[in-house]
């Protein structure tokens, strides 16, 4: 097995068909203590991820899924760039034209906007986040 990463992504195989298998996302501790998680995740819903692999594997096998680097930038650029570009940007434009009061509170409304511009993203571009399942881990089973 290739190095153990205390970070890794790890899933539990939750249905297999064939090469075909139904893998749920394990939240890390990390996940728990972010107080940005609901960004992440639907509250109380689990992540599941549809994937292929040659690799075998069981119903309960908990797997190291490997998630492109890319993706992850561009999630985390979307997720907490876009509402602070928005914020800066709105109210630089909408300066020169309001009192600051009023320029404050139609940025802040930009921002709150940026959320439904991100879950717009999220359902039309968030089933291409390259996620593989990498091998088998050998965390203990539950």
């Amino acid at each position: 097995m290739s190095e153990d990463r205390q970070d890794a992504d790890l899933g539990k195989v939750i249905a297999v068909e064939g090469s075909a298998y139904r893998v749920e996302l394990i939240r890390s501790e990390a996940c728990g203590a972010c107080s940005l998680k609901g960004l992440c995740f639907k509250k109380d819903e689990p992540t599941v991820f549809e994937l292929e692999s040659e690799l075998s594997f069981q119903v309960g096998d908990i797997v190291r899924l490997e998630i492109a680097p890319a993706g992850r930038v561009a999630s985390a650029l979307i997720i907490f760039g876009l509402p602070l570009l928005l914020l800066f940007v709105v109210f630089l434009l909408v300066r020169p034209h309001f009192s600051e009061i009023v320029s404050i509170l139609i940025s802040f409304a930009a921002t709150a906007f940026s959320f439904v511009i991100i879950g717009w993203v999220d359902k039309r571009y968030g089933n291409r986040l390259k996620v593989e399942i990498g091998e088998l881990h050998d965390y203990p089973h539950e």
